[in-house]
C-alpha cells in the first residue's frame, strides 16, 4: 500500500517529494542523483584504466560507487569546504575549522549538514551494504536528523546499490529537542535549550533536494517521539536499519518500544549517543527487562550498534506505565 498522508494534533507523516513540492521544488539540485553520479564515474575509470594498469582487483562498478559515497561524505559532514568550514561549540561559538574533531564527530557543523564523524558515516554505510548484500528486507529509519545529513548519506548509499524501492524515514521535531522528563532520568532535562539544534522540515527537505537524493520513498515524521511513533508504527512494515539520535532516555525508549519488533532479525540498531548519554541506559533497561542481550559494538568514542539477532515480545505495557526498569 503507497504511504499516505497522515496528521494529527502535534504530528505529521508526509512525503516532501509531494507534500511539500511548491516549496521544495524550488531549491536547486546541486548534486546529480547518486545512479548519475555511479554511472560516470565508471565511464571515467574505464577511461582512466585503459590508459594506466589500475592495481586493484575490484571491478569498477564497485570502484565508483565508492568514490560517489566518499565525495558525499566529505559533502554532509562539511570536510568539503575545507579551510572555509567553521567549528561550532556547544555555547554557539563559531571557531576555526578543526578538521580532526570533524572526522570524529566532536564538533558541531557550520556548512555541514551532519555532526556525525567519519567513523559514524561508514558505519551507516557498512550496516546498509551488509543489510543489502545478506538479502536483509526493511527499510531505514533515523530518529534525530539535525539537518538530515546522515539521513541523506543513507539514502545515497541505498541508491547507489539500486536499492531506492526501500524506504528511508527521517523523524524529528523539526524544531529542536523536547525538554526531557527528569522522573526517568536525572540528565533529561535542559535539552531544550539549544536553538540552533532547530532546523525545520522544509530546510531538511531542501538539503536532500540539494544533495540529488530527495524522492518519492523519503518520508518525514515530523514531531515529538511521542507523537510520530505510534502512527509510523502502523504504517512500517519492516525495518532493516535502525538509528536513534535522540540523545535522551524518553526519546530512546519513545523509538525502541514502537519499532524495535519491526526490525528483522538480522538487522542492525545504531545508537549516535552511546557513551555519556541517558539513551545507552535506556537501551540497557530495555535490555534487561526484556531478557537480552546483544553484542554491542563500538563505532567510536560515542557511537555504538548492535545486531538483532532474535524476536522480541515487547513489554509496552511498561511504556503505558513509564516502568523501564
Amino acid at each position: 500500500m503507497p504511504f499516505t498522508r497522515a496528521y494529527g494534533d502535534k504530528f505529521e507523516l508526509l512525503r516532501p517529494w509531494y507534500d511539500m513540492r511548491a516549496g521544495v521544488h524550488q531549491a536547486p539540485q546541486l548534486l546529480a542523483p547518486p545512479e548519475s553520479w555511479v554511472e560516470q564515474l565508471t565511464l571515467r575509470l574505464n577511461y582512466l584504466d585503459s590508459k594506466v594498469a589500475a592495481n586493484t582487483d575490484r571491478s569498477v562498478s564497485t570502484r565508483a560507487r565508492a568514490a560517489y559515497l566518499e565525495l558525499m561524505k566529505l559533502y554532509v559532514s562539511g570536510l568539503a569546504y575545507g579551510a572555509e568550514e567553521m567549528s561550532v561549540t556547544g555555547n554557539v561559538r563559531v571557531g576555526p575549522f578543526q578538521p580532526d574533531k570533524r572526522a570524529k564527530g566532536l564538533d558541531w557543523a557550520y556548512l555541514g549538514m551532519t555532526m556525525t564523524g567519519g567513523a559514524r558515516l561508514d558505519n551507516v554505510r557498512l550496516l546498509l551494504e551488509d543489510v543489502v548484500y545478506r538479502n536483509i528486507p526493511g527499510d531505514y529509519i533515523e530518529t534525530g536528523v539535525w539537518r538530515g545529513g546522515s539521513s541523506i548519506f543513507a539514502r545515497a548509499v541505498l541508491r547507489s546499490l539500486n536499492e531506492g524501492g526501500r524506504m528511508s524515514y527521517v523523524c524529528d521535531s523539526f524544531k529542536g529537542l523536547p525538554p526531557g522528563d527528569k522522573k526517568l532520568h536525572p540528565r533529561d532535562r535542559g535539552w531544550n535549550l539549544f536553538p540552533y539544534l532547530e532546523e525545520s522540515a522544509e530546510e531538511v527537505a531542501k538539503n536532500f533536494r540539494e544533495s540529488g537524493v530527495l524522492d518519492s520513498n523519503v518520508v518525514f515524521a515530523k514531531g515529538f517521539f511521542n507523537e510520530t511513533m505510534p502512527p509510523l508504527a502502523s504504517r512500517i512494515k519492516r525495518l532493516a536499519v535502525m538509528r536513534l539520535d535522540g540523545d535522551m532516555y524518553e526519546s530512546t525508549v519513545d523509538v525502541l518500544y514502537h519499532l524495535y519488533d519491526k526490525l528483522g532479525v538480522g538487522g542492525y540498531v545504531i545508537i549516535d549517543d552511546w557513551f555519556g548519554f541517558p539513551a545507552k541506559t535506556a537501551c540497557e533497561d530495555f535490555f534487561r527487562v526484556h531478557n537480552i542481550n546483544p553484542e554491542i559494538n563500538v563505532i567510536d568514542e560515542t557511537a555504538a550498534y548492535w545486531k538483532k539477532t532474535k524476536d522480541v515480545d515487547i513489554q509496552y505495557w511498561r511504556y503505558e506505565q513509564t516502568k523501564f526498569t
